[in-house]
């Protein structure tokens, strides 16, 4: 199973290396999982989850620096209405299509936080672009860790609709922390996913992939049995 990789926002490839090892170890021990750590093309300010603890620069697929509410030039309402912010995902997906034509094929995707986002935002609008392909034509599961859902086209984040069915039709695994300010933002896009083949892992910690033995351990064992899961569709 080959994963591709994707960091938080404020972060690298490197840290998200260094974040993910853990767990990276565990799932290598028998050659069965290999990784690629893709590096954001955006310069952004630190991640404050990360002050102090690795040096820069620091990255992210696409810009992030909007205020989220309000009306002012620099809201994100502003950067849809004149396509800034169109204009910064879709190359970040460009960035994607790229990494998968010239180091794929991959089997599964991992993204932490911001990187969750973009995995799930591209494998949305490649279903609804190419609605005659399987779901699994770009990768056949995802990890979302700490995630939030991507926002529409109004500029609200997407939200668990009952009546419209899931929106996206492959296994996934979604880890968040009890305690992360983004734990409700997780469930939600749980919810978003197909719930026959999408599994929830909660641990104690916050926004951040926990270091502890036991909590790799139960992490570890959920990736494999998420790519068990992917293996028969």
């Amino acid at each position: 199973m080959r994963f591709l990789c994707l960091h938080g926002l404020g972060t690298s490839a490197d840290i998200f290396r260094s974040q993910l090892g853990p767990i990276v170890s565990e799932l290598e021990k028998d050659g069965s999982a290999t990784f690629f750590f893709l590096q954001g093309s955006v310069e952004q300010p630190i991640s404050k989850e990360i002050e102090g603890l690795y040096d820069g620069p620091y990255y992210g697929y696409f810009n992030c620096d909007y205020t989220i509410d309000g009306e002012g030039p620099d809201s994100i309402k502003e950067a849809i209405r004149n396509g800034t912010f169109q204009k910064s995902v879709s190359e970040a997906y460009t960035l994607l299509y790229d990494v998968l034509q010239e180091e794929g094929p991959f089997d599964g995707v991992i993204g932490f936080s911001h990187g969750a986002t973009l995995a799930f935002a591209f494998l949305l609008q490649h279903a609804q672009n190419n609605p005659l392909e399987p779901p699994y034509t770009l990768f056949r599961c995802a990890v979302f860790i700490s995630s939030l859902a991507p926002l529409g086209e109004d500029g609200v984040r997407l939200k668990y609709n009952n009546s419209a069915g899931p929106l996206l039709k492959i296994p996934t695994l979604h880890i968040t922390g009890k305690v992360d300010a983004m734990y409700s933002e997780s469930l939600n896009m749980y919810k978003l996913c197909d719930d026959h083949t999408a599994k929830l892992v909660r641990h104690d910690s916050g926004h951040w992939i926990p270091r502890d033995r036991k909590t790799i351990m139960v992490l570890a064992k959920a990736i494999e049995d998420l790519v068990s899961r992917s293996t028969i569709i």
